[in-house]
């Protein structure tokens, strides 16, 4: 009886031992995983709203043209708390002005700039903890900020 009880107990420390090991295995693979994949999903996140934010900031533009003569390269420096306009280079409130606004959250810092030639450039557009950056309408890259 004593004899199968010592048995008995060392299968289920064999059982024991086995499944914790495979959880850890599954552990140390899901973890790397799911962290790749929110990541992916935030840096996404970022380009989309980069997207937008320019857009948004062409039709604000357009949209300007409608009621005052607004100049190139025409600017705007978004801040947490809001933004500013700048024409020419120089800061500028309009008479009649139209908010911003932006399907998704608007950015807590950086800059859209519309150039002359209608081409956008983008400086240090944070979204999280993204800054994205583009100095021509294809090369769009948002990295993470430590």
């Amino acid at each position: 009886m004593k004899e199968e009880n010592a048995h008995r107990a060392t299968i289920k420390v064999i059982e024991y031992s086995s499944i914790l090991v495979f959880s850890l295995v599954v552990l140390f693979v899901l973890v790397p995983l799911i962290q790749k994949i929110v990541y992916n999903m935030a840096w996404n996140a970022a380009m989309t709203s980069t997207k937008e934010t320019v857009n948004t900031v062409k039709t604000f533009y357009t949209d300007m043209n409608l009621f005052n003569e607004v100049g190139l390269p025409f600017k705007v420096v978004f801040y947490e708390d809001g933004h500013e306009f700048y024409e020419f280079g120089k800061k500028v409130s309009y008479l009649y002005e139209l908010n911003i606004q932006n399907d998704g959250e608007l950015p807590t810092g950086g800059s859209v700039q519309i150039n002359k030639d209608g081409s956008a450039t983008v400086t240090d557009l944070t979204f999280g903890h993204f800054k994205c950056n583009q100095t021509n309408e294809q090369n769009l890259e948002c990295k993470r900020e430590e």
